[in-house]
């Protein structure tokens, strides 16, 4: 019965890459993200929320609410032809959403591994796939140290365009095919606005006070917030933005902070367990259940995201491990 109760929200997840904690508009940044201001704004800010220093592990506590250090990932990324990945006993995320009768989607990337296709997020509790494997990948011919890597459905897919614009498309759809019929978890881990730092110019023309790497990195921001703005507004043309839950978080800090990003007032940047590595611009919003231009100061952590969504949808799912998240 509990299950029949629980609400069923659809649940976007969208994490940036790099994002420093400076470089948002609610923490006063010189560059602007409108669509990502509008809908913190609507929602609660989480102003202490933590994760780990870098890319894979962030990913890994997510989708297992455990602390990667239960399972190998804690200290690197996964590498391009690396011949490890989340372990095969992890349940993840999205396997446990699907118990609830979810439908699930990842585009963008995964980043826990893709040496064998068990390992495949289809095969990791998604029903859809888009996008690709590795970090740092090159934004328009999605070529990684000579590899190609941009999938649909884990097999080779061949798409043309700027992968920040793919992303946004591709989540575009998913939500006009489930919206009203089923309830969805779209997962939006974008690439940007990680190196190479690479964008159309028309991005970077309201940024020629800004120098070298930093204007490439603001004009790709001004894309990644664009495409939330595409998402969001998907989602309200659908008619179901009051049953859904945005999300929205770093991986990680900014890299190379007061030369390429901003982490603001925190010290240091990411790959380092300083403040400007580990907590990074975050927030929730669902209408009508949190309240508009509320903020949270506790702290959270990454690993919170897998018991609380879990339990909120009324997932009934055997938990081979212990968790390390709380509701």
């Amino acid at each position: 019965a509990f299950a029949v109760e629980s609400p069923r929200p659809n649940i976007v997840f969208m994490l940036a890459d790099d994002l420093g904690w400076g470089d948002v508009g609610w923490h006063g940044s010189e560059i602007k993200t409108p669509h990502l201001d509008k809908l913190a704004n609507a929602g609660a800010r989480l102003e202490s929320f933590y994760v780990q220093p870098v890319c894979s592990p962030t990913r890994a506590a997510l989708l297992t609410g455990r602390y990667p250090i239960r399972h190998g990932l804690q200290t690197g990324v996964v590498r391009p032809w690396a011949q490890y990945g989340l372990p095969l006993d992890e349940q993840t995320l999205a396997q446990g959403l699907k118990s609830a009768g979810y439908a699930t989607a990842i585009v963008g990337k995964w980043h826990l591994g893709h040496f064998r296709p068990e390992y495949l997020p289809t095969r990791r509790g998604f029903d859809h796939q888009y996008g690709h494997y590795n970090g740092a990948i090159d934004y328009n011919t999605h070529d990684r140290d000579g590899g190609f890597d941009w999938h649909r459905d884990d097999k080779v897919n061949r798409d043309e365009g700027y992968s920040t614009h793919l992303i946004a498309d591709e989540s575009v759809r998913i939500v006009e095919k489930y919206a009203g019929k089923q309830p969805f978890f779209l997962y939006v881990p974008f690439n940007a606005v990680h190196s190479p730092h690479q964008v159309p110019a028309s991005y970077m023309e309201a940024y020629g006070n800004l120098k070298g790497e930093r204007r490439n990195y603001a004009g790709m921001l001004a894309a990644l917030d664009e495409a939330v703005g595409k998402i969001v507004s998907a989602v309200e043309q659908a008619g179901v933005r009051e049953q859904t839950l945005f999300v929205f978080s770093s991986d990680n800090g900014g890299p190379q902070p007061g030369v390429i990003t901003s982490n603001g007032k925190l010290r240091a940047g990411k790959s380092t367990h300083y403040e400007g590595g580990v907590r990074v611009a975050a927030f929730a919003t669902w209408d009508g259940k949190i309240p508009a231009g509320s903020s949270v100061t506790e702290p959270l952590h990454m690993v919170d995201w897998y018991p609380t969504l879990l339990n909120l949808v009324g997932a009934k799912v055997e938990q081979k491990r212990p968790l390390d998240g709380l509701d």
